[in-house]
């Protein structure tokens, strides 16, 4: 980082670093009484707010959102459950993905969701079939 501009980046990553730390998340409640639901909110969706005229909303949504890198290869899984729980007043429908065990990685609320989300979702986020498996489920 030779000359002023090399000096700049790094005053400024710094200075970022600073402020990230000093500012709180707000608690998944707290979230939801902005409106705003912790659990499907990306920070790229914050980066989208003053298109529509809502900046005023972008300090919230910072506190509340999840950072994603829109340009990062989503990790995939190997299983994924979901889960539409009619027979429970209350009770939203959520994914479960899962690594080879079953053990549940993430879990994410889906009641918003239209059938096009969720195939979409599944088709971005789940491996696809590998031959092993597919001889193991042939041989049972």
């Amino acid at each position: 980082m030779d000359g002023p501009g090399g000096l700049v980046f790094l005053l400024l990553g710094a200075l970022m670093s600073l402020v990230e730390s000093i500012t709180p998340d707000l608690s998944a409640s707290e979230c939801l009484a902005l409106g705003l639901n912790r659990d499907n909110l990306m920070c790229s969706s914050c980066d989208n707010l003053k298109e529509f005229n809502l900046e005023v909303l972008e300090p919230n949504c910072r506190h509340c959102c999840t950072v994603d890198d829109v340009n990062a290869v989503p990790s995939k899984y190997p299983r994924a459950q979901l889960e539409v729980c009619g027979y429970v007043r209350g009770a939203d429908p959520i994914i479960k993905l899962m690594d080879e065990d079953g053990d549940v990685m993430e879990t994410l609320a889906i009641d918003k969701w239209n059938t096009d989300s969720v195939e979409e979702f599944l088709n971005t986020y789940l491996l696809p079939p590998s031959d092993s498996i597919d001889q193991k489920l042939n041989e049972v």
